[in-house]
């Protein structure tokens, strides 16, 4: 299905396979990261399809979503609206929701408003200040010297430890991610070298759920233990021996993790 926004259609999936007799479902929206897909939160699916309603955005400039291609306008609460948009879209009024890396870091921008629509939200392999991810800075001048398929090869080592998952799911991965638009990645990584939230984390209301690797060159623990700091109602864990994709490479025990933090909040 597609959203209407100034910017051009956006993309998103729903999969509600819930039993008939459920009435009115709790509605889960995942959003992806950087050079990710929609359909990589797929492994989430059996921990989760049977008691909640997914909604799977694709990210501006992913995917079916490629068509929004005026970069310079996004912002990181333009990303945050989408979220909202498709909700709105969606007949959805109050949700909980995940983001990954700077869909993570979206999703905090978001709740830190303090919306009562926001149920819960969960972030993986997320920082709220993007000064603190200095291999972001290089991204713009690698990818025009050499090239998306490049940078796709360097983010592999970057977000998965060897052994993390079969073959056949990082061949997946890697091709999906070769499809990456440029210029749409490489404003996503500004709009998130210019953020910090530490001012407005205070605002968030919800529960939030944050789940890290111990490896990521990215986002390290000690950042999610500041996070952990600022919001009220804050829970911290640490996933060993991972790097930053933990949002597919750990999704079984990842989805698991939601699905005990979710039950606990009813």
């Amino acid at each position: 299905m597609f959203v209407d926004l100034p910017e051009g259609q956006l993309f998103y999936e729903v999969i509600d396979r819930t039993a008939p007799w459920q009435a009115e479902p709790e509605t889960i929206i995942f959003m992806h990261g950087v050079g990710g897909r929609h359909d990589m939160w797929m492994g989430w699916l059996p921990a989760l399809v049977d008691k909640y309603r997914i909604i799977l955005i694709g990210t501006r400039g992913c995917g079916n979503s490629a068509e929004i291609t005026n970069y310079a306008e996004w912002t990181l609460d333009g990303l945050s609206n989408d979220i909202l948009a498709v909700a709105d879209h969606a007949g959805v009024d109050r949700f909980h929701v995940v983001g990954e890396s700077a869909g993570g870091t979206t999703v905090l921008n978001l709740v830190s408003r303090g919306l009562d629509r926001v149920m819960t939200a969960t972030t993986l392999s997320t920082a709220h200040r993007g000064g603190q991810i200095e291999r972001v800075r290089k991204w713009r001048a690698d990818v025009e010297a050499k090239g998306v398929a490049w940078w796709s090869g360097e983010m592999m080592k970057h977000r998965f430890v060897a052994g993390a998952m079969s073959d056949a799911k990082a061949t997946w991965f890697r091709q999906r991610q070769d499809e990456s638009v440029a210029e749409a990645l490489l404003r996503k990584g500004d709009v998130l070298l210019a953020t910090d939230l530490s001012d407005q984390l205070a605002g968030i209301k919800c529960p939030l759920l944050m789940l890290l690797p111990d490896r990521s060159p990215f986002v390290t623990p000690d950042i999610g233990v500041e996070i952990l700091g600022l919001v009220p109602q804050a829970e911290l864990s640490i996933i060993p021996n991972s790097k930053h994709g933990i949002f597919y490479s750990h999704d079984e025990f990842a989805s698991g993790l939601l699905a005990e933090f979710l039950g606990r909040q009813k």
